[in-house]
Parts: structure tokens; sequence; C-alpha cells
């Protein structure tokens, strides 16, 4: 009837309600203001940026629009003083959000340059982005243009992997993704070294979890599955029920889980088919770099239908992470470790900030 159409149609008009766990992943390129303003450009292109991993998902980024691209600067605000007391996954965090945006732009027709500010003034850019539009477009950086549709896809999966091995053509793209960078990539399909690995994981989680203060600020960033809080990770990215996941915060900072966490994730860790691991030196231009060269990482598993998640306990832990490079024989320091392969499950969303949240400053 009429009465009906005219109904949806008032239904079409009211505005969408934001959903930090589905709104933000709906991205639809053929949206992109191209007749818009340079803010209305910019901010579209922080869509993709925002969908950067983070530890524990705290988001630890914001940026400042400017008539000639974005300064993006590490939000300290959102550290996690005990499990990364010197800020390393943070301006790791900040660095995979670079590089979504340098893929996205660089996809949607801008000449895209990145320069650095080391200095680590809190007040200061890390980076400042600048923008030149050369449409109409030249033909996009075929590596980057490869892994633009990857981004709203990657998430991290904590389910079991198939036993499966990787492809030598997926481990050898990894391994040239380290290639000029300040960060290097090393990845272990050998079972022997994958197994001492998995043990100083266990060796790790149980001494992190014995520590009050680590699991008080981990219960702080764990949400219920249904949650409309933006940042955090819920319940369902472990795999946990939705009522459970509504206790999880109190039982994490209450009860000392390590025994049964150390377990659950060196049998994980034994089993997934590749272990891969980022080194560098301890520097905030390498924790950058590593940021940069792990999302490329993560969007070329997620485009060739890989999963992944990271085990960094062992890296947080002084005398672990010594352990860890001797294992490894390597000649400087594992900044992330995270482990890949197949799964039947898929993953969990997690939450994101809407990305005006992000933005500091508008043209």
């Amino acid at each position: 009837t009429m009465e009906t159409i005219e109904v949806d149609v008032e239904r079409e008009m009211e505005p969408r309600v934001f959903d930090p766990l589905t709104t933000p992943y709906e991205l639809d390129r053929e949206k992109f203001p191209l007749d818009g303003s340079l803010e209305e450009q910019f901010t579209f292109l922080l869509r993709y940026a925002v969908l950067a991993p983070s530890s524990h998902n705290t988001q630890p980024w914001k940026f400042r629009l400017f008539e000639n691209g974005i300064a993006v600067y590490a939000d300290y605000r959102r550290r996690l003083p005990v499990a990364d007391p010197n800020h390393r996954e943070l301006l790791m965090g900040v660095g995979a959000a670079i590089m979504n945006l340098r893929i996205a732009a660089t996809h949607f027709g801008f000449e895209c340059r990145v320069d650095y500010n080391f200095s680590g003034d809190s007040e200061m850019p890390i980076a400042f982005v600048t923008l030149n539009q050369t449409l109409p477009r030249k033909p996009a950086a075929e590596s980057f243009e490869k892994l633009f549709y990857a981004i709203s896809k990657r998430h991290t999966n904590r389910h079991p992997f198939l036993m499966a091995r990787v492809p030598d053509a997926v481990l050898t793209r990894l391994w040239n993704l380290g290639e000029g960078s300040e960060a290097s990539l090393f990845i272990s399909t050998d079972p022997k070294k994958n197994s001492q690995v998995a043990h100083l994981v266990a060796k790790a989680e149980r001494l992190q979890q014995a520590d009050p203060e680590f699991r008080k600020e981990l219960g702080e960033w764990l949400r219920p599955n249904k949650t409309l809080k933006p940042d955090g990770m819920p319940g369902s990215a472990f795999g946990i029920s939705d009522v459970a996941s509504t206790l999880a915060p109190w039982a994490v900072k209450t009860i000392d889980m390590g025994g049964f966490r150390a377990k659950h994730d060196e049998r994980l860790c034994i089993e997934a088919p590749a272990l891969c691991v980022l080194y560098g030196e301890d520097s905030v231009p390498t924790w950058l770099a590593v940021g940069e060269v792990v999302e490329r990482v993560l969007l070329t598993l997620t485009r060739d239908g890989l999963q992944f998640s990271f085990f960094n306990m062992p890296i947080e832990i002084p005398g672990a992470r010594l352990e860890l490079q001797e294992i490894l024989g390597m000649n400087s320091w594992p900044q992330l470790l995270l482990r890949i392969g197949y799964s039947l499950e898929k993953p969990a969303l997690s939450p994101r900030r809407p990305v005006e949240d992000c933005i500091v400053h508008t043209l």
C-alpha cells in the first residue's frame, strides 16, 4: 500500500546508529567523495587507517588534517603501562595505521610520502603523510593495490589452526616484505624450534598472569560480546560465550588463570604450521617500521586466505625475550611473535572507534 511505502521511505531516511562491531567495516570504495572537499576525502582515507591492529585493541592513534596531508600522532592516553611500559607495541600500532593509510591513499589516486619524527616528543606528530592528488589516477603501486581489499577483512583469529602446511609461495612473499626495512622477518616451520617457542609462550603466560597489576590492566580492556564500547577485546575474540563474556573482566582481575591459559596457548603454538617473528633494534624508527611491515604481512595473509594471532607474552618479559632471541639465533631483538595457518573458524570482529573520534582537528 501507499502507506506502507511511505513508512519504509521514512525508515530508510532514519540515521543509522553507529555499531562499533560492524559499522567501521562496512566500507564501500564507490562512496569515496571524488568531488568532495579535502577534509571529506582525508576522513574517508582514515576509515581504513583506523582498522589497523593494536595491542589490547587500544587504538592508540589520533590524526590532524591539513591542506597538504595528515599528521599522525601516538595517543599516549591509550598506553598499557604494565604490558608495554616503553610504548613499543603502542608505536607498532601507530605504524600499522600509517601503512593502512598509505595503501588506501595510493588506491584512491594520491601520491603519498611519509616523513617521520623520531624525537619521542609526545606533543609532536610521529609522522606527516603528505598527500598530493594525482587524479586522473595513476596506476596504483601494484604491491599496495593487492592489499587494499584485505584491510576491512583482516581480523585476529584465536581459534585452533589446521595442521595444513603454509605454501612455500606464501612464505616467500612474506619473507620479501622485510626487504629494505628496519624490521626483519623470521619464519619457522621447524616443529622442534616451534615447540621450544611454545614452551616459552606458556612460561611467559604464567608469569604475566601471576601479576595482579597485569591482570587488572588486561581486565580493563576486555569487553562483553555485544559491547557498545568502541575499543578493547570482546569475549567472542577468545571464543567465549555471551554470558561468560560479561564476567570475563571480573574473572581476569580476580583469578590467576595462568596455568589454564598457558596450556591453551602452548597447544595453539605447537599446532600452528608456522611461526613468524619480526625483529630489529629497540628504537622508535624500528618499532614504527615493525608496525608497517607487520600490517603488510597480515594483509598478505588475509588476501591469501590464511589466519593469524599474536603471542607477544615472551617479548613483554625481558628474560623470556632473551631466551626467544637465543632459540631463534637472532642478532637483534624479537619485536612481535605471531602464528600463521588455516582455520575453519571465522575470526570475531573487534570494535572500532568512529573515525571522527580519532581526528583532533579538521581543515
